[in-house]
């Protein structure tokens, strides 16, 4: 019986291979995942080893048009945090990035720091005055031709601890 189970498991597993398997190239170029981790880890060992900087996130996600999309994190008082974002090589061109927190009076959102020059990806630096929650969004401004969304990571990092 125990082999009857395990047979009819991996013949399940293998139809679904079969069904999902494109033997289009570039859908599979298109939505796979292996680009932006490829893209994300290189730009880690970058911060890591030559910046000296400790990685605190690290996010990847899909994006779809041009609207903003965020992430929350506490930010410490403690550390002066570098925050940076790209978008999937050859499907975005131009990335941007803002930092907002709310006000304690309005309690509204407002924003700390961006960067929304035309480059494919964004940079910005906050060193907060207290320590608190603030939403992280990106936005996939332009997309090359073809495409209208795609991956990004995001990365938030400050100095080593000594």
């Amino acid at each position: 019986m125990k082999k009857l189970k395990l047979m009819i498991a991996l013949l399940f597993i293998g139809m679904i291979g079969l069904f999902a398997q494109d033997d289009n190239p570039s859908y599979y170029e298109q939505t796979s995942i292996q680009r932006i981790m490829v893209q994300s880890a290189e730009n880690v060992v970058l911060a890591e080893n030559d910046l000296s900087m400790e990685i605190v996130r690290l996010e990847i996600d899909l994006i779809l048009g041009t609207d903003w999309k965020y992430t929350f994190r506490t930010l410490s008082s403690t550390w002066e945090y570098t925050i940076y974002t790209e978008g999937e090589s050859g499907q975005v061109s131009d990335m941007d990035l803002r930092v907002m927190t709310r006000s304690s009076v309005t309690g509204e959102w407002e924003e700390v720091t961006s960067d929304t020059d035309a480059d494919f990806s964004a940079l910005v630096t906050v060193k907060p005055l207290e320590t608190r929650q603030y939403a992280i969004g990106v936005k996939a401004a332009e997309y090359y031709d073809g495409y209208s969304g795609s991956h990004y990571f995001v990365i938030i990092a400050h100095d080593k601890p000594e």
